[in-house]
């Protein structure tokens, strides 16, 4: 079985216009040299680095898109100026690995904030108790209960399978617009050069479908009789 680095690393092979083993080579070299391989790091696997960070950070918007990868690259510049890039690894994986651990920090940072604010809102709303601003603290933090309605279903979309799991990606990256499956199938080609039908665009779109509202169900965000094909 293909684990997912080597599944990365083949799509990415497939797409990128470019020499890995150049990149690596430069990565050791001058500064001039190094900053050379960023920017062909950045022309060439910017897309596919993204795409991986939206695979991990499925509720990120791309503002912080830009800072994680912005984040990415810098991790690179780092490992090459203090020599610790190792020219003799394979350069995909490195950049993958280097894109997923930058994505779990910003859910973990995210984490962090949510639950600081949620603590905050639940304390304002307490001081404030039986008087008109405090029942407004209370619908503000009662609306802040999205944050965990997101969580949930990124959490449902992780444990899916792989097509499912793009076409949600696509879907999330591009809420609250509903793209057709001819849209999310482009897209996915964009990122991956990974060509898929319609037909299979609908299937896996139908099956996350199905799944995301059975977590929301069994975590009380649905009716039964909301679940529908």
């Amino acid at each position: 079985m293909r684990t997912q680095l080597e599944s990365d690393k083949g799509i990415t092979e497939a797409k990128a216009k470019v020499d890995a083993e150049e990149i690596s080579i430069l990565l050791i070299g001058s500064q001039d040299e190094q900053r050379k391989a960023i920017n062909l790091i950045n022309k060439h696997l910017r897309g596919a680095l993204c795409f991986k960070i939206r695979q991990v950070a499925l509720s990120i918007s791309p503002e912080e898109l830009a800072q994680v990868y912005q984040e990415v690259l810098l991790n690179v510049w780092d490992a090459a100026r203090e020599k610790r890039y190792d020219a003799n690894q394979p350069l995909l994986p490195f950049l993958f690995t280097l894109a997923q651990r930058r994505a779990v920090d910003w859910i973990r940072k995210t984490q962090t904030r949510r639950k600081n604010e949620s603590e905050l809102l639940d304390e304002i709303a307490k001081a404030l108790k039986d008087t008109r601003v405090g029942e407004a603290w209370q619908i503000v933090a009662e609306k802040n209960d999205g944050h965990n309605r997101m969580e949930i279903i990124r959490r449902a979309i992780m444990r899916m399978p792989q097509r499912q799991r793009q076409v949600a990606a696509v879907i999330i990256e591009h809420f609250p617009k509903e793209l057709t499956s001819q849209q999310i199938c482009d897209e996915i080609y964009e990122n991956t050069r990974e060509r898929l039908t319609v037909l299979a665009i609908k299937g896996a779109r139908r099956e996350a479908g199905k799944k995301i509202k059975e977590v929301l169900i069994n975590a009380g965000y649905m009716e039964e009789d909301e679940l529908g094909e």
